[in-house]
């Protein structure tokens, strides 16, 4: 779904990383790295929004820069680390924001795109949350929602952007059991930028680690924190 070719992502005429190749399918991915060492710029350039990269990024055998913003947004869904503001609108409103790059202009929601919402909502267990006000949920509560807005736009790829940042550790559990039921569920490709190690092995397929300008692939989940923390520290 996602694929990479003699990839080298710079910001302000400065070198992030190079990537001679990496192929993505359905599944987690987790994507590591110190601040500042490019994972939210790479996020951005997958999305469209960066354009400072040589090589080539594809998603689903197409170029990322040959897809017109609408298109897109039926391909690739974004969750940031902070959750949007929506004023007084409920759940079930926000959710079904994630249906707009389906609908046309002036048109009402459908059937099918209720259902999408119910159903969305049923997997993450916020069913009663429907018809509550947003800006009234904990941070925990609106984390869910966006994750919901995302999978409500039905796209083959999820990404975001160090998800669990402002939660604790009861927040992040349930933010891992929501991402294990998405990928039961749908089969999609997620790719999530984060700074925890606790929980990579029971759902990642990999860890993408941005170290010293380069991308390092892990691929054994029984060693992912071991082999996060030579790179890290190289020396103990």
């Amino acid at each position: 779904m996602l694929k990479f070719e003699e990839f080298t992502l710079s910001t302000e005429g400065r070198v992030l990383f190079r990537l001679p190749k990496l192929e993505l399918h359905s599944g987690a991915f987790a994507l590591m790295g110190r601040n500042g060492s490019g994972k939210s710029t790479f996020l951005r350039a997958i999305l469209g929004d960066h354009q400072e990269y040589t090589g080539r990024i594809e998603i689903n055998g197409r170029a990322v820069h040959a897809f017109q913003k609408q298109d897109l947004a039926k391909e690739v869904a974004v969750v940031y680390s902070k959750p949007e503001l929506f004023g007084y609108h409920t759940v079930r409103e926000v959710l079904m924001l994630g249906r707009l790059p389906y609908q046309r202009i002036w048109s009402k929601e459908s059937e099918s795109d209720r259902l999408i919402v119910f159903r969305v909502a049923a997997l993450l267990e916020i069913e009663f949350l429907l018809e509550r006000t947003f800006v009234k949920l904990s941070d925990g509560e609106k984390q869910l929602v966006m994750i919901g807005r995302a999978l409500v736009q039905d796209t083959p790829v999820l990404l975001m952007d160090e998800p669990s940042a402002f939660l604790d550790i009861v927040h992040r559990r349930k933010l891992i059991t929501a991402m294990k039921a998405v990928l039961n569920d749908s089969g999609k490709l997620i790719l999530f930028s984060t700074h925890h190690t606790d929980f990579l092995s029971e759902f990642c397929h990999k860890v993408l680690l941005i170290e010293r300008g380069e991308m390092t692939v892990f691929g054994d989940p029984l060693h992912f924190e071991r082999d996060i923390q030579r790179s890290f520290f190289p020396d103990l």
